[in-house]
This record gives C-alpha cells, structure tokens and sequence, in this order.
C-alpha cells in the first residue's frame, strides 16, 4: 500500500495562514493525505499543537512535528523532533541537533535561492557533505521548476538520499500539491521508508487554482508580520537570553468550518 505525506507546511506559529487546529481540519476533510509534518520557521510549537489535536480528536491523520531550522548556510527541516532547536551557523550543527533528538535532517529547496529572488535559502552544494537523511527534490513554490531538477538530478548523481516532496505551504489550499508516496500509512511507517530510502516525490507544484482559492483568506487575514528571532545554538548564549529562537506572533484565526462557510 503506496501513501502520501506532505512534510513541509508552516502554520501562524511562524509564517503560515492558519492556526494548527485548522490546517489538521483542512487535511482530514479536503485532502487524501494520511501523513502530515508542520514544520515552522525556529520552531517546534505549531507541529506539537497540531499533533496534539489530531490525538485528542482521534482523527486519521498522522502529524509529525518538525521545525524548518535556519542556518547561515540554508534551511534544514527537522522530521520527528520533540522541542523546538535554536537556528544554528553550522548546518552541520543543525543536523547533528536534530539527530540529537532522534530527528531526521531533511535538505529542503537546497537550490532554490536564485528562483525564489533569495527567499528560500537551501544548503546547495553542502547537500553532498551533510550527513543528511532526505532531500526534497519536489518543493511546491511555483518558480522551482528548474531548481527541483536540479536537485534531482544532483542528488541521483551524488549522495542518493531519500527523495521527499514537500508543499511548502503557508495557506491550506496549497496542502498536498507537492507530496510524497511512501510504502505504509503512518509516520512510523514513513521514517522506516525515509531511512530505507524507499521513498519519491510526487505531485505538482502550486497550481493556479489553489491561489486563487486562497486570495479571499489572504485578503481577509493575510499571512502573519513574522522576524526571525536568533538565538545560535552552536555558540553560548549571552546571560538572560531565552534558549531558543521564539516563533512570530500569532494572529486569531477562523476555523476552517468557519471560513469554508463563508461565501
């Protein structure tokens, strides 16, 4: 049995649209998702939010919790942690971190800079040198045609990591698009495929239908004001500095019942 995993989507506890709680609602009632990772900018937060309304509710949706870790050298996300990691100079340091909390170190976008006018940072070249476990080759970004070719064919010519694909979402409609196929139902199952390197990306980047739908929710709401807040975890923090990068403000948000009801 072949199932599908979406393990890059962000919620308001970074830079996201909607709250924890909605983007479980959304997945369980318009996707055919089975797996999901909410992997916020600097923190850890949002995925256990959503993963404890999934358990609570008894939902079938696996969440994974994750964090999309800034480096000075690209973003890491990390798969299957259980608190929140400082970003990090090193993204050596990051990935032994997440390991560190027996988390897998996933390379996302690593080549998408140039196509997202320096928006995403990914790690490039370091992809053949990190002892990573997975590398999204199929990011959801509608410029990274060109770039998630590249990272394809890199990988398929070099370190032959487990291959992910990964929405990138910030809105719900976007869920999904760009996903991964792997052999099981659960996250367990999917960390076994992701360490087994039986895994493959699938799906189509954000398609234009799925913007339009989200414009009413962005022109209601819009994605949340979001800084990142550093504190590095590879060197000491200075006395009375919190231990770890805090999360942007969240802003209220209407469920998705809520707002599927409106017209």
């Amino acid at each position: 049995m072949q199932s599908k995993a979406d393990t890059h989507i962000h919620t308001t506890y970074s830079d996201g649209a909607v709250a924890p709680e909605t983007l479980v609602d959304y997945v369980v009632e318009q996707t055919d998702l089975q797996v999901i990772a909410v992997t916020d900018h600097d923190t850890a937060e949002g995925g256990l939010a959503a993963q404890a309304y999934a358990r609570q509710r008894r939902l079938p949706l696996d969440v994974i919790v994750g964090q999309e870790v800034t480096t000075d050298e690209g973003d890491i996300v990390a798969l299957f942690v259980h608190k929140s990691l400082p970003a990090f100079h090193s993204a050596r340091a990051a990935v032994q971190a997440i390991h560190a909390q027996g988390g897998l170190a996933i390379a996302v976008h690593p080549f998408s800079a140039w196509a997202s006018l320096g928006k995403m940072a990914g790690v490039g070249r370091l992809l053949a040198h990190l002892p990573l476990d997975g590398v999204e080759i199929r990011n959801g970004f509608p410029t990274n045609t060109l770039s998630n070719r590249l990272t394809q064919w890199i990988n398929r010519r070099g370190p032959r990591l487990s291959e992910l694909g990964g929405s990138d979402s910030h809105v719900p409609h976007t869920v999904g698009q760009a996903f991964t196929w792997f052999p099981g139902r659960s996250a367990a199952d999917l960390r076994r495929a992701l360490l087994a390197r039986r895994t493959r990306a699938g799906g189509p980047l954000w398609t234009p239908a799925s913007l339009c739908a989200a414009l009413p929710l962005l022109r209601g709401a819009g994605l949340p004001a979001y800084e990142h807040t550093h504190v590095y975890g590879d060197e000491p923090a200075a006395p009375g500095d919190p231990h770890i990068a805090q999360p942007g403000a969240t802003r209220p948000r209407p469920s998705w019942a809520e707002f599927s009801q409106k017209p």
